[in-house]
This record gives structure tokens, sequence and C-alpha cells, in this order.
């Protein structure tokens, strides 16, 4: 569940977004956003993809392995044939297992 894992510190918004697909309509996606008021939060992630891969590559958290957590969500990604330049990267900045 979205909602325990990402509790604390995150914004919940619903909103509409484009799919990359040329022609595809616009969808409602559910997003959560990290805010300064989380203690995790650190503004050098956002800066720096190769930092976040390797804090990625070793958090974890109470629903499990931030690491899992990114792979399952660039699996999901490329089945529903979407892409996102920020996941893409962060996944090929990933130290092996």
């Amino acid at each position: 569940n979205l909602d325990f894992r990402e509790k604390g510190g995150y914004t919940r918004e619903v909103v509409q977004v484009q799919p990359a697909r040329p022609g595809a309509p616009p969808v409602r996606a559910l997003v959560y956003s990290a805010t300064c008021d989380n203690p995790l939060f650190s503004p050098v992630m956002l800066a720096d993809p190769a930092a976040a891969a390797l804090t990625i590559a070793s958090a974890h958290g109470p629903s499990g392995a931030n690491r899992d957590y990114l792979e399952s969500l660039a699996a999901w990604l490329r089945e529903v044939g979407e892409e996102d330049a920020h996941v893409a990267a962060l996944m090929r900045l990933l130290p092996p297992r």
C-alpha cells in the first residue's frame, strides 16, 4: 500500500498527466512528493542522481528495500510503454547487487 510506504513527509495528490505515447489521452495519476518537512529529505539527492542511486541501493524502509521499489517501478514503466528519464538514470546508476 503506497499510503503506508510513503507515510510521513510526503504530500499526496491526484494530478492529470499526459502519457508519452503519441495520441494517448491524459490520465489521472497519484503522486507522492517529498517535502522539506521530512527529516530524511535531502536536496543533494535531487541535484546528484549518482548519490541518490547509491542511497537507493542500500536504503530500506518499513515496506522493504528502496532498490526493489525502484526496480519494480522501472519494470512497470517498461510494461506499459512509458518512459521516465529520471527513473532510467537512477537505474543506470545503481551499483550491481
